[in-house]
């Protein structure tokens, strides 16, 4: 049996059928068999000829699987589509500028997926551009806006599409356009004939705008205004080169030349604090109508020398900025006397030179007599603010950093009278005025919680309050003795401290007697009585304290003898002894206005002896002793 050599429509199955032989086989015949090999046959004889003619004759794509294909790395082969985009940024630190455009462009390798975007330069624009992205592979973000650490969707070509908004990396790119090649590829291979490729336009950044012609501006851009006025040496240096120039006020130059008229100048302003006098040379040139404000300087003025105060340009009327259409002084308006307006300083012309004089003479016009450039000795009186008490420290050491320097001296106080009234303290059990409200005008909210708590918590409880008063520094404190059970802290309720009135006044030891309300730190405190130190000492001192003077509350009691005569004979019922409640209540019927503390001052007089109970005809024979 001969072997038959392989052709092009055998198959596997028909291998298994020939049978291996060991008759010796010609060279001629392996050559024809080695050349008419199959693409099939998995045996590696497929040679590199045949290859070449089946794919010259577009019988199959390549070896070893009639389906196959290029790789994408070969059909692709740098290709590379480009799609033009933008995302906004906004700024935070620019009072001219809120949102940016960033302009970009995404380019996207097809061979394999991968994307890049680089960022369009604008120049001078202070930001560094270039490459925002890397060429590489981007994942889609999932719903809650974060890139997934797993294998996840990457961005392909039909999620670039115009129109669409595209979130890599936290950014939001907005895809406007692209360019030809990219159009047709798209339109040719992924079916994007149904897809409206129009290019839409880029947002208007009005800020780039004028960015842009501002700079325009800077860099001399032919045919476009610079609106800045030429420096009169670099005009003069051009006129030299032979530029030609406006000849406008060729005519006022050439009569006038450099004369210019020459004003002393005067600037109050004593008015304000630290101010002062101080003295100019105004110049008026009139050539083309500009002014020039030189300072006098003097020796040891205490002043940092300046060459001008004002450069020369045309001065304004209403000492605003030049504009269209302003008025601007001219040499008429310029006289002996006049005050004049440089931008908010108010300038009055004291005196000219000879030269100025003649030319007014020349054109008609008499100027007055020279001012004197002495000051008139005026004192200004300059009217020194205190700000408000603040609560911070005392009001004394607010008050002294206000008024002195940095190494101030403590509040000076009063020496005799800490020495003549140290230790003396009267001592008031007091209780709180639920009922009372707050003497403000516009109560604080602080203060209506106060009053809230005091009316539904403390109301119903007994609380008492020990307020001492120290008479060698007027001063108050104020403190709460502990009961138990009661629900609330004692202790110390108001640290010793001044303490002011409605009137802005200071508490004094006359406002200090049983009886009395008084408002501190929003809490109204009613004097209920005192101790026997605090009555003595009040009895004592009649000129500070007139309440518990008996000389008076006698005077007004003998005024009115004759009713409490009567009140006792006819109206009054009870028995012979009467106490406090009962004097009261006389008091009270014939008509004396008399206040807690009078009338503990004449009940101390009459029960000596502390036994709450008196004869009225003691009260009677003391009405007539």
């Amino acid at each position: 049996m001969v072997n038959t050599p392989l052709n092009h429509n055998s198959s596997l199955n028909d291998l298994s059928l020939v049978r291996p032989t060991t008759a010796p086989v010609s060279s001629t015949q392996l050559g024809r068999a080695r050349k008419e090999d199959s693409p099939n046959d998995v045996s590696g004889r497929y040679s590199l000829l045949r290859q070449k003619k089946d794919r010259e004759n577009n019988n199959i794509a390549l070896p070893f699987c009639s389906k196959s294909k290029l790789p994408p790395y070969l059909e692709h082969d740098r290709r590379v589509l480009l799609f033009h985009a933008f995302y906004e940024e906004d700024v935070f630190q620019s009072e001219i500028e809120e949102k940016r455009i960033m302009k970009c462009g995404i380019y996207f390798y097809v061979e394999d997926g991968t994307i890049e975007i680089i960022q369009k330069r604008q120049e001078n624009s202070g930001i560094l551009h270039g490459v925002f992205l890397r060429r590489k592979r981007v994942e889609k973000p999932n719903n809650k806006g974060h890139i997934s650490s797993s294998d996840g969707e990457y961005y392909e070509i039909n999620d670039l599409k115009i129109g669409n908004e595209v979130e890599i990396y936290s950014r939001v790119f907005h895809i406007v356009d692209c360019n030809e090649s990219t159009k047709a590829f798209v339109m040719e291979s992924h079916d994007w004939h149904q897809v409206d490729v129009t290019p839409l336009p880029f947002p208007r950044d009005s800020f780039a705008e004028v960015y842009k012609t501002k700079m325009m501006r800077e860099s001399g851009v032919p045919g476009v205004d610079r609106k800045r006025k030429m420096h009169d040496l670099k005009a003069v240096m051009e006129a030299m080169l032979g530029k030609q120039l406006s000849t406008a006020d060729r005519g006022m130059f050439l009569e006038c030349g450099q004369d210019a008229l020459c004003f002393h100048a005067i600037w109050d302003d004593r008015e304000k604090l630290y101010g002062d006098i101080q003295y100019y040379r105004l110049f008026y040139y009139l050539a083309d109508d500009t002014i020039e404000i030189l300072p006098i300087q003097k020796k040891n003025d205490g002043r940092y020398p300046s060459p001008k105060l004002l450069k020369r340009m045309k001065l304004p009327k209403k000492g605003k900025a030049p504009d269209e259409g302003a008025e601007y002084y001219l040499w008429k308006d310029l006289y002996i006397g006049k005050v004049i307006d440089v931008f908010g300083r108010s300038m009055q012309l004291a005196t000219c030179d000879l030269f100025t004089t003649e030319h007014y003479k020349s054109h008609g016009i008499e100027l007055n007599d020279n001012l004197s450039l002495e000051p008139k000795e005026e004192k200004i009186e300059c009217v020194r603010q205190i700000p408000p008490y603040n609560g911070f420290g005392s009001e004394e050491d607010s008050l002294r950093s206000c008024t002195c320097g940095i190494n101030r001296l403590p509040p000076k106080r009063d020496i005799a009278k800490m020495r003549e009234k140290q230790g003396v303290t009267l001592q008031f059990n007091a209780r709180l005025v639920a009922d009372e409200v707050c003497s403000r005008q516009a109560p604080c909210l602080f203060c209506m919680v106060q009053y809230l708590l005091i009316l539904f918590l403390f109301v119903q409880t007994n609380r008492r309050f020990v307020i001492q008063y120290f008479m060698e520094d007027d001063t108050i404190g104020i403190h709460e003795p502990p009961i138990r059970n009661s629900g609330v802290m004692g202790g110390k309720f108001l640290r010793r401290q001044a303490v002011k009135k409605n009137d802005g006044k200071m508490y004094l030891a006359n406002d200090m007697y049983t009886g009395n309300v008084v408002l501190i730190t929003c809490h109204h405190f009613e004097l209920l009585d005192a101790d026997e130190y605090s009555y003595r000492l009040m009895e004592n001192d009649s000129k500070t304290f007139p309440f518990s003077c008996y000389d008076n509350v006698h005077e007004k009691m003998t005024k009115k003898k004759a009713e409490i005569c009567k009140y006792f004979a006819t109206d009054y019922a009870g028995q012979s002894k009467i106490d406090m409640s009962q004097l009261v209540s006389c008091c009270e019927r014939v008509g004396l206005d008399l206040n807690k503390q009078q009338i503990l001052t004449l009940w101390r007089k009459l029960d000596k002896k502390r036994k709450d109970k008196v004869s009225f005809t003691k009260l009677i024979n003391l009405l007539e002793s």
